[in-house]
């Protein structure tokens, strides 16, 4: 169960499809066909939301990102988007614009609950990498990561697929404890901290110390390559006092 909370952002299914409902499904291709990036849907990026939702869309936040290629810039658009009959998500639109002001899609992720701006952390002559941070909706929701990678001879943007390097993880942790997420990553490191519950530990507050993660993007996909983990035992009875029966 704790190890579904920290898989929870790669189980779940587009939140917001462009119906606007959350009866009918949809993929993530019909989202990506419904992000408009025409030039004056672009040059309005701070004011109009780039996804035509069949709900409420609201702009929260956009920006822009500088990459070492002067050729390319990267744009992005967070948005606030309600459904007619559900709970609302967060959705943020990264998008690739050359010199001559013409636009594509470098990708987009989606949360229940938080999700953070764009960041750029690798940036070389080899690959650049951006780390959308966010986390899902409720207490200990797991996380919403997203991880884009564009390898530096080219613009194309990929985005690299997190959903089982915790599952890899856990199966090499001690028998009695297991990962309790958010994981807390580092993607310039290629490193990743999450932490661990032991038995006995209840739904809020994990006791059986961090597990620590060093990674590697093997085909558009994240691969644990080393766990270290040094677990914590309780060391005798709880202890326990009332606030005002300690003397001086």
């Amino acid at each position: 169960m704790a190890l579904a909370l920290v898989l929870a952002a790669a189980a779940t299914p587009i939140l917001s499809c462009p119906g606007g409902t959350i009866e009918i499904p949809c993929t993530a291709a019909e989202v990506t066909a419904k992000i408009a990036l025409t030039r004056a849907r672009v040059g309005s990026i701070a004011q109009r939301c780039l996804y035509d939702f069949g709900g409420k869309c609201s702009v929260e936040a956009s920006g822009r990102i500088n990459t070492a290629d002067r050729g390319t810039t990267l744009l992005w658009q967070k948005m606030l988007l309600a459904p007619r009959d559900g709970a609302q998500a967060r959705m943020l639109v990264l998008v690739s614009q050359d010199k001559a002001g013409k636009a594509s899609l470098a990708g987009f992720a989606e949360s229940s609950g938080s999700i953070g701006t764009p960041d750029l952390v690798v940036d070389n002559d080899k690959r650049r990498l951006v780390h959308v941070g966010g986390s899902l909706a409720g207490s200990g929701g797991g996380n919403a990561d997203a991880l884009f990678v564009s390898d530096a001879a080219t613009a194309k943007w990929r985005r690299v697929d997190l959903s089982d390097w915790a599952e890899q993880g856990g199966k090499l942790l001690p028998t009695g404890y297991w990962l309790r997420g958010p994981a807390r990553f580092a993607f310039d490191e290629m490193f990743a901290s999450a932490p661990v519950a032991r038995e006995g530990d209840g739904e809020c507050c994990p006791r059986g110390g961090n597990a620590l993660f060093d990674f590697d993007i093997q085909d558009d996909r994240l691969v644990l390559t080393r766990l270290r983990f040094q677990p914590m035992q309780p060391l005798g009875r709880d202890i326990e006092v009332t606030a005002g029966t300690l003397e001086d």
